[in-house]
């Protein structure tokens, strides 16, 4: 029995993992991340930095294409989160800020590419960071760390059944 293809919205996630753990640092990236997990993470389980977490987030919706048109073809939009946890005793600002950088420079350049197979230019209709990152508001430099929560939103089309 053969396995079914995985959807649309997991291929994005996996893709915005495979493109995170790509960047290292040097001439384009300030950091190699520690960690990448396919879920929401606590402060308390990273085990290095800057360790990101990647997972689907609430809200978007599913519209039928074209009314008059293509039957049985949807356009759905969602969005997914990339939580990113630094640590640094002098400057959590600057190197959360960073890491940020890091993190939209990757996902943007892959969503830009349509000439790869697999990359977010070809999966996604739209990949796009309409909202600014939520920050732990500096809270968690006691501890030396900081936090932010970027969500993306995407947007894919199919059959209900590829989305």
């Amino acid at each position: 029995m053969a396995t079914p293809a995985d959807g649309k919205r997991l291929k994005v996630i996996n893709r915005v993992v495979a493109v995170i753990l790509q960047i290292k640092s040097g001439d384009d990236f300030f950091y190699t991340p520690h960690a990448v997990v396919r879920r929401w993470l606590g402060p308390e389980e990273c085990k290095g930095f800057p360790t990101y977490g990647v997972f689907t987030d609430s809200g978007g919706r599913v519209e039928l294409q074209g009314v008059g048109g293509t039957p049985n073809l949807f356009d759905e939009i969602f969005y997914i989160n990339v939580k990113g946890y630094i640590h640094d005793t002098e400057d959590t600002v600057s190197k959360l800020e960073r890491a940020l950088r890091d993190i939209r420079k990757a996902i943007n350049e892959d969503a830009e590419d349509t000439s790869t197979t697999g990359s977010l230019g070809q999966l996604c209709d739209e990949c796009f960071f309409d909202d600014s990152p939520e920050t732990d508001n500096g809270y968690f430099g006691m501890m030396n760390m900081g936090f932010f929560d970027q969500r993306i939103r995407i947007r894919v089309s199919g059959h209900i059944g590829e989305i």
